[in-house]
């Protein structure tokens, strides 16, 4: 197996099937792991059945024979990932240890602060623009830039313990998303989520502003919206069908709401009349 089939980096891209498929579930490769870091944006994938929200900053290490799919993007999603095999650095000290190996199985996922955001992003820029050199000399500067990632993305597996204490508002945020997501249709109150996580609606209410920039009802109605424009635009069923799935308490409501987001009525949207 020679050195291009050990190592791949895909540059900024919104094609989450890329790595999630979309249809089936598929598993990572035996003896590869991966490096995901999403640039921007939200996406809704699958890690061995589990429902995950990635926005920006979330990081990824994916061993293999994880099971994954994609379930959902938005339009302004964007991530990077590189994957490399066991043998591409063989001539290397072996870094993944059975301790950091073991928590990124348990809890593949991290959100990353700011510095550490950048730094990982400027590890891709640099790993990316070496490799794409294919000079033979180049081969080992990027083996040693993936070797010292590896040593940076080891200190946030290391210790998961600390890494969960300091992010129980995150784990919330992670938590309500995924509520949302199955629910988003039947439950349109902060007190229905907030009582599946056992937190009082307002301390919800609170850790979604100060995490997120943006309030429940923000991110309720752009659940909502997605949804109704989708249905609108692939489907051929009634504004009424539309308001009853998306439970809304009739048509009229259900068109004043999408006009105050949209700027256009739903029948405008449908025929191609969308506001700027």
């Amino acid at each position: 197996m020679n050195a291009t089939s050990l190592f791949h980096i895909i540059p900024a891209t919104g094609d989450l099937s890329g790595l999630f498929p979309l249809d089936e579930a598929r598993r990572t490769p035996v003896g590869y792991v991966h490096f995901v870091l999403v640039l921007q944006g939200e996406a809704w994938v699958e890690i061995d059945d589990h429902a995950l929200r990635l926005g920006k900053g979330a990081f990824l290490f994916l061993l293999p024979h994880m099971l994954l799919r994609g379930l959902s993007c938005g339009e302004d999603f964007s991530y990077e990932y590189l994957r490399f095999g066991f043998d591409y650095l063989s001539d290397f000290p072996l870094l993944l240890k059975t301790e950091i190996s073991d928590n990124a199985v348990n809890a593949p996922h991290r959100l990353l602060d700011a510095e550490t955001f950048r730094l990982a992003s400027r590890y891709f820029d640099f790993i990316r623009e070496c490799h794409a050199r294919h000079v033979p000399t180049h081969a080992d500067a990027t083996k040693g830039l993936l070797y010292s990632f590896i040593v940076e993305i080891s200190r946030l597996y290391g210790s998961p313990s600390a890494t969960d204490a300091a992010s129980r508002p995150d784990e919330l945020i992670d938590r309500f998303f995924s509520l949302l997501h199955t629910y988003y249709k039947e439950e349109h109150t902060a007190a229905f989520y907030a009582d599946r996580l056992c937190v009082s609606d307002k301390h919800l209410m609170r850790t979604i502003k100060m995490r997120t920039n943006q309030t429940f009802h923000f991110w309720l109605s752009d659940f909502l919206m997605r949804e109704a424009k989708l249905q609108l635009r692939s489907t051929g069923k009634s504004v009424s069908q539309i308001a009853d799935e998306l439970h809304f308490p009739n048509s009229s409501f259900f068109a004043r709401f999408f006009r105050k987001h949209a700027g256009v009525s739903p029948l405008q949207f449908r025929k191609g009349g969308m506001a700027g």
